[in-house]
């Protein structure tokens, strides 16, 4: 299994990832080689909606935290489903 990292990809560009497989000799020269279902997983740094948080409060009665006591902050992910092809 390998994992690709990319950092940053900017804004209304089109990625392509190719990759090439090469496979190792079995010792079964009997059994027919069928093509294995190509899956991916990915997380991507970006909201694919839309959808934005414009406001962010934070009220905790048991432990007294206040809106002005906490660090806010958002992170947009856009997850990925299940791809799974064969070529």
């Amino acid at each position: 299994m390998r994992a690709l990292g990319i950092r940053r990809i900017s804004g209304m560009k089109d990625c392509q990832l190719s990759a090439e497989v090469e496979l190792l000799q079995t010792s079964d020269k009997h059994k027919r080689w069928t093509r294995p279902p190509i899956s991916m997983n990915f997380e991507v740094p970006f909201a694919p909606s839309g959808f934005k948080v414009r406001f962010l409060k934070v009220f905790e009665s048991k432990l007294n935290y206040s809106d002005h006591d906490v660090l806010k902050w958002v992170r947009y992910i856009g997850k990925s489903g299940l791809y799974e092809t064969r070529c």
